[in-house]
């Protein structure tokens, strides 16, 4: 792909986000992204869906320093599964909900897959402002391809990151479609416009970022 077809492609899915109501922000790397998140909040109870993504941008720290943060991984780190659940329900009820997505597409949709739900239960309600931080590897032309990124490398990846027993975790790179306890993909869903009565913004960074 030219430098003009890039960006060509970028410009053409940002108008597309914004025809579907979400704010848009365009960052070439990820410390302006970064930087550009901890101005905007501050002062404010902020909820995590898990996210490689977030990590890699440093989020939890940076915001920190002027928020009150809750990570659910963080959290189930530290003080295992009860923690993990108590720790989502209450990242239900923040200020602000930020996560990544496995695919979005040229036509301004966001998807995302999840095995206990509150990932995509973040996404959908209850916050005064959500962020979709995405690397523009998770860039795909449509619905269909946004899937099969999901089955062919988010999930089979994630799953072998997390050491999960199911088929797709032991080579990471393809979906079983499997009936293990410990299936990840469990629901999917797909944004097709942005939620109604509630500000969302996709941060679009020109990095290859999480899975």
């Amino acid at each position: 792909m030219s430098d003009t077809q890039y960006e060509e492609r970028i410009v053409r899915t940002l108008a597309a986000f914004q025809r579907n109501r979400y704010d848009v922000a365009r960052f070439a790397e990820r410390t302006a992204a970064a930087d550009y998140l901890a101005r905007e909040i501050r002062g404010k109870r902020v909820g995590f869906g898990d996210s490689e993504t977030l990590r890699a941008l440093s989020l939890y720290e940076r915001l920190s320093e002027h928020n009150e943060v809750i990570d659910p991984p963080r959290a189930g780190h530290e003080g295992g599964i009860e923690a993990f659940l108590a720790a989502g329900r209450e990242a239900l009820m923040t200020d602000v909900f930020l996560l990544s997505a496995n695919a979005i597409t040229e036509e301004g949709q966001i998807l995302n897959m999840d095995g206990a739900g509150n990932r995509v239960a973040g996404s959908l309600f209850g916050h005064e402002k959500t962020y979709f931080v995405v690397g523009v590897n998770k860039l795909v032309p449509d619905i269909e391809a946004g899937i099969a990124r999901i089955h062919e490398i988010a999930a089979p990846r994630n799953a072998h990151r997390k050491g999960k027993k199911t088929p797709c975790a032991k080579d990471g790179t393809r979906c079983y479609d499997c009936a293990a306890l410990e299936r990840i993909c469990n629901a999917l869903t797909i944004h097709y416009k942005k939620m109604s009565y509630r500000p969302m913004e996709l941060v679009l960074i020109e990095e290859e970022l999480g899975l």
